[in-house]
């Protein structure tokens, strides 16, 4: 931990809160390279340029966590730091600073919450991550599996059929995903005369139609919000049924 950092509680593990993590940088090898460290991961990436447009992301979102690219040739990401602890509304958002270690004490000077020094490591930025928001694996309890659904949403109601399952989401195959954000009900039809699961879903992630030498498939991936106890025992138990079978 870096000297002077101020702790702040992670989200209880059994939350189902999604976490939300800012991006902030002009340099896009960077923002890429975070966004990778965190594909295998269950949460909602966020992006923005430095400047104010980092303000209005967070008036608007209100992330979880912020990491801002910060260097001596541009002072703009300390300078948003800045002026995002200045503002009351925004202050108690955790800011990291990613910067050379020349710049740490320069970076905690402008009020961050920590600072991840340069060259960035997977490890020491998914630490930082962890120590303000809980982040969980993708793929827990999941399974592939090819289940008929439907889904409502502003966009009109459409069929599909899922590429993989969990209790907590899914993979639905599409090759017209709804935007990241969006808001649906989806049902689920079991095998073996099961009753259709309706759940309420977002969508976390979108796959759009890829290269052809590609071997992902296109489509999104929702998360179910709040379901409902019953529904959730019924994902649990399919699940272990076929792992079993």
């Amino acid at each position: 931990m870096t000297p002077g950092a101020r702790d702040r509680p992670a989200a209880d593990e059994g939350s189902e809160k999604v976490a939300r993590i800012l991006l902030v940088g002009d340099v896009r090898r960077l923002v890429e390279l975070l966004k990778n460290y965190l594909r295998r991961t269950t949460c909602r990436i966020l992006t923005s340029r430095v400047g104010e447009e980092t303000l209005a992301a967070c008036r608007r979102e209100r992330p979880d966590v912020v990491f801002l690219d910060a260097s001596l040739e541009d002072p703009g990401g300390v300078e948003a730091c800045r002026a995002l602890k200045s503002e009351p509304m925004l202050r108690s958002i955790p800011v990291v600073l990613v910067a050379s270690r020349d710049m740490i004490d320069h970076c905690l000077g402008a009020g961050c919450d920590d600072v991840l020094p340069k060259p960035v490591v997977q490890e020491e930025f998914l630490s930082r991550v962890r120590r303000f928001v809980a982040l969980r694996e993708r793929g827990e309890g999941r399974i592939p599996v090819s289940l008929r659904v439907e889904y409502r949403s502003p966009a009109g109601d459409r069929a599909a059929y899922t590429k993989d399952l969990s209790p907590r989401g899914a993979f639905i195959k599409t090759i017209e995903p709804l935007p990241v954000g969006s808001r649906l009900r989806v049902t689920i039809h079991l095998p073996k005369g099961r009753p259709p699961l309706n759940l309420r879903a977002e969508v976390m992630r979108i796959v759009r139609r890829p290269a052809a030498h590609s071997h992902l498939l296109p489509g999104m991936g929702v998360r179910f919000v709040d379901p409902p106890a019953s529904d959730r025992r019924a994902l649990e138990e399919f699940i272990e049924e076929r792992r079993a079978g």
